[in-house]
């Protein structure tokens, strides 16, 4: 059985862009240990270079994306970092809760929606019934 060859397609230009942030990084060539501080060691060296950063906000995006632990990444160290994304992921949930919630008001069902979300129908019926403690 022969297999069709892969098609080789060139990336979109915001696609191109996030492919080579790292190329266009001001901490390019800086050595490592800047950005990876000791205990008690001040981040300030890492925060003054990734405030000259073309690519600062590509830079945070990939740490917290990946959920990188170590280092100073986006001019953040990792506590700031987990802060922003325990916030963030606050953000969505309320969000999607809200999605949930008028899907349901349009008459969906609780199948439908979990279908949908990706969330079990556990899930949905807690959402449902969150929302409508709040209404009480």
């Amino acid at each position: 059985m022969t297999a069709r060859p892969p098609r080789h397609r060139s990336l979109a230009v915001p696609a191109r862009f996030a492919a080579r942030w790292r190329e266009l990084a001001a901490c390019r060539g800086t050595d490592l240990e800047v950005f990876f501080p000791g205990r008690g060691e001040s981040a300030e060296p890492a925060r003054q270079v990734c405030a000259a950063c073309p690519v600062c906000q590509p830079c945070l995006d990939y740490a917290i994306t990946n959920r990188i632990a170590y280092g100073v990444w986006g001019g953040l160290t990792e506590r700031e970092r987990r802060a922003l994304r325990t916030s963030y992921l606050r953000a969505v949930r309320r969000e999607r809760d809200r999605d949930v919630s008028a899907a349901a008001a349009a008459g969906y069902t609780a199948a439908s929606i979990s279908r949908t979300f990706g969330l079990s129908r556990t899930s949905v019926t807690r959402v449902l019934s969150h929302d409508a403690d709040r209404r009480s």
